[in-house]
């Protein structure tokens, strides 16, 4: 038999189930106590030996580890216990895929050459045409959010909604995450094809609903992978003053406003729903690998591990030692007469 690469789908069941286990061994031998301190202060010992002279101690304990034991193995594969290897299915062609692209004025900073948003339009671009299969759409969004491209294959349609979306497509200043995945949701067809959410963001959730509704999408089967666009250093917002010529925003006090790139919300919208974060990077290979993964199917944590299933194994092992269990008497022999 094959045993590389054991592991647990849910190892947390397998915690709860060895403590409920724990629990019961130690209430079996707190009543054994119990009862035996009440039967002491009823009878003489002489009386209880001889009343109990054909009940056995050691198998009652055995029938009682019989079953916490058949109690374990049940837990363990409820566990989901793989180890071996299956191939990998691929699954690109099976997914349907909405960008979620951050069209802020946060977006206009240049710590991403030309700027952020031209270099998260260049990369979606390339995922597109990389994968190849499946439908795509594309929402835009800043303090409000907006469908710019239905799921749709017809990539060269997809491809134009792109090209015209800038920090002018929405009017609403802001940063509204939430408000983004919930057009997303909208955005999917009801198939049964595997839903994938792709935020493009610097993840500078002015609203901070994001989490909270990538919670909700979560509980629908819904994957948000998030991607950062930025850079921890970041740095000035690049406006057109009255002029007409590029100046740095600032705030009411005349400071310069500076954006930089926050990987812990988008870590945490990524989290609540098994997805992945990953930080685009200057030639967007941080959404390429990320598209690399999804292809093979092990974008979601713990998703490159195909281990064999193997429940069956440890269900058959506790229904032995349950009938075991039932088999087994917890009274002595009579002793046979000379």
């Amino acid at each position: 038999m094959d045993l590389a690469d054991p592991h647990l789908l849910r190892p947390w069941v397998l915690g709860a189930v060895a403590a409920a286990a724990g629990g019961l061994a130690w209430a079996h031998l707190r009543q054994a106590a119990v009862r035996a301190r009440r039967l002491s202060g009823l009878l003489a010992p002489r009386a209880i030996r001889r009343g109990l002279s054909g009940l056995s101690v050691a198998r009652r304990n055995a029938k009682a580890g019989l079953g916490l034991a058949a109690l374990l193995l049940l837990g363990a594969a409820a566990a989901g216990p793989r180890w071996g290897a299956e191939a990998a299915p691929q699954t690109a062609a099976a997914e349907d895929v909405v960008f979620v692209l951050d069209t802020s004025r946060s977006m206009l900073v240049k710590d991403l050459r030309p700027s952020r948003l031209e270099r998260a339009k260049a990369a979606i671009a390339a995922f597109v045409q990389r994968k190849g299969t499946g439908s795509v759409g594309l929402v835009a969004f800043s303090g409000q959010a907006f469908l710019q491209c239905p799921l749709t294959r017809d990539y060269d349609a997809f491809f134009r909604a792109l090209g015209e979306t800038d920090t002018r497509a929405i009017p609403v200043p802001g940063t509204d995450i939430a408000r983004a995945l919930e057009e997303a949701e909208g955005a999917f067809a009801a198939n049964r094809n595997r839903k994938l959410v792709l935020l493009l963001t610097d993840g500078e959730d002015l609203e901070a609903g994001g989490v909270e509704m990538a919670r909700q999408l979560a509980r629908k089967g819904l994957v948000v992978h998030t991607v950062g666009v930025g850079t921890e250093s970041g740095g000035p917002i690049t406006v057109v003053g009255p002029d007409g010529l590029p100046d740095s925003l600032r705030d009411g006090e005349g400071n310069l406003v500076t954006s930089r790139l926050d990987e812990e919300t988008l870590t945490k919208v990524a989290e609540a729903t098994r997805g992945r974060h990953v930080r685009l990077g200057q030639a967007g290979e941080g959404l390429e690998a990320l598209r690399l993964a999804i292809q093979a199917g092990t974008d979601a944590p713990g998703g490159g591990r195909r281990g064999i299933p193997r429940e069956s194994l440890f269900v058959s092992l506790a229904l032995l030692l349950m009938v075991v269990e039932s088999l087994l008497a917890d009274r002595r022999r009579p002793a046979t007469p000379p």
